[in-house]
């Protein structure tokens, strides 16, 4: 996925080894090493957290966000980060990896707030489904569906948690620098709501029964179930299928 591994964990080797005369001092001494040194704790911190959060964003970015070119924009920027570490430029370093920390955040805001208003759609028809099948079901003298209830249910806690990370981070000012690994976790929440609510939707499809043959039945019912997906949700939601296990998604038309 990402040709930088090797090169990153022996960064941080390297890292981790220049930080070994600091831990010997104490008291006063300790102190103004801490100061003299703060760039460089600056960059041990966020050329872990920066790489990890890009690797996270990615799948997000590929199949929501700007692509190729925005992925690599980031990547650039901690690769200029990194370049300038390495020629003892510790200041610059520290600085190049501030901006990438800001723009990692700006991007991932941007998606959460996707992501946030993707489920809430989403969620909102969904329940209004659910409501109208249950009351179908007993009109017909059938049981309600226990499955379908623990899918939705599954899916509000999810959005709930979502929801409840995001809102710390709506009104932050984006030219400071913030960690991104919140609303990441955020993106999270969100797609496994989503991810809910399509096994509900394929729990409702098992409680069908359209055709006597096996084959056709459940042909009807994936095109019932389908069709119903795609009125409460949206026509291409088979890309948020892939999305939810963080992987890219890829139409046919580009395999060809």
């Amino acid at each position: 996925m990402f040709k930088v591994n090797s090169a990153f964990l022996s960064f941080i080797i390297i890292l981790t080894a220049s930080f070994c005369p600091l831990m010997a001092q104490s008291g006063s001494d300790q102190a103004e090493i801490n100061e003299k040194y703060l760039p460089t704790s600056v960059v041990k911190r966020l050329s872990y957290e920066n790489f990890r959060n890009i690797k996270l964003l990615r799948s997000a970015i590929m199949n929501y966000g700007g692509g190729d070119a925005e992925i690599q924009k980031l990547i650039d920027q901690y690769a200029d980060a990194s370049a300038l570490y390495f020629q003892d430029k510790v200041s610059e370093a520290a600085k190049k990896y501030t901006e990438n920390e800001k723009e990692i955040f700006k991007v991932a805001r941007r998606l959460a707030k996707s992501y946030r208003d993707d489920s809430t759609a989403f969620l909102n028809k969904s329940i209004k489904r659910g409501i109208k099948v249950t009351l179908e079901m007993e009109v017909n003298g059938k049981h309600t569906s226990m499955v379908m209830e623990k899918y939705l249910n599954n899916a509000k806690y999810a959005y709930k948690k979502a929801n409840s990370i995001y809102d710390d981070f709506k009104y932050v000012n984006e030219e400071k620098s913030s960690p991104a690994y919140k609303l990441i976790t955020s993106i999270y929440y969100y797609r496994l709501s989503k991810k809910n609510l399509f096994l509900m939707y394929k729990a409702y499809g098992e409680t069908m029964n359209l055709d006597k043959d096996k084959k056709k039945n459940e042909q009807m019912v994936n095109d019932k179930i389908d069709k119903m997906i795609q009125e409460d949700y949206k026509p291409d939601y088979k890309k948020d299928l892939k999305d939810n296990e963080n992987k890219i998604y890829t139409s046919m038309e580009k395999k060809i």
